[in-house]
């Protein structure tokens, strides 16, 4: 959490956004790939979300601290 933390704002911005836009078109080539079944890559799904999630929360917090 602290390397999260110490990271600026408008780069962990950027890191969440791309999990979130990116970790769905990459699950999806991954199915193609390997046969991953429905409920692997729903929890796989929620735990990058989550991570994206602390980014971009970071970020908020950051930002807000700053005004």
């Amino acid at each position: 959490m602290e390397k999260i933390k110490a990271l600026p704002e408008k780069i962990s911005f950027a890191i969440g956004l791309t999990l979130l836009l990116g970790s769905g078109v990459l699950l999806f080539l991954l199915s193609l790939l390997f046969p991953i079944g429905k409920v692997t890559m729903m929890v796989v799904g929620g735990i990058v979300f989550c991570i994206a999630f602390l980014f971009i929360a970071n970020a908020a917090d950051k930002r807000h601290k700053k005004t």
